[in-house]
């Protein structure tokens, strides 16, 4: 039988406290990118057409993305009808509250891993 978790051996540290790999200097200015990618060009012809036909556009993402720094082009898109809806994996909505909440996520795994 699996041995049960002992929660005594839990350590529970503010959130503010604690050491954090990312903060809000990583998110970028909203303005014409220099970067791109070869399907990019595809895809946003694929959402323009979506919203002039009235459909919605489903974005699907992990935390990776916020971890980018893009939130102001996803707020953007969002803003301006380009995006219907967002849906996150866990990790992706921790970040954003902790980005929201102190300015700060990504506790640093390799620092908390030593101790567990």
């Amino acid at each position: 039988m699996p041995q049960e978790f002992d929660t005594k051996r839990l350590s529970i540290r503010s959130l503010k406290n604690r050491q954090h790999d990312m903060d809000l200097s990583v998110l970028l200015p909203l303005k014409p990118a220099l970067w791109g990618h070869r399907n990019l060009d595809t895809a946003a012809s694929h959402i323009v057409e979506a919203k002039n036909k009235g459909s919605s556009v489903i974005l699907m993402m992990g935390a990776h993305v916020l971890r980018s720094g893009v939130q102001r082009y996803l707020i953007d898109l969002m803003e301006k009808g380009f995006i219907s809806c967002v849906a996150m994996n866990g990790a992706s909505i921790v970040h954003d509250y902790e980005l929201a909440r102190i300015g700060k996520t990504t506790e640093s795994v390799a620092e908390y891993i030593k101790s567990g």
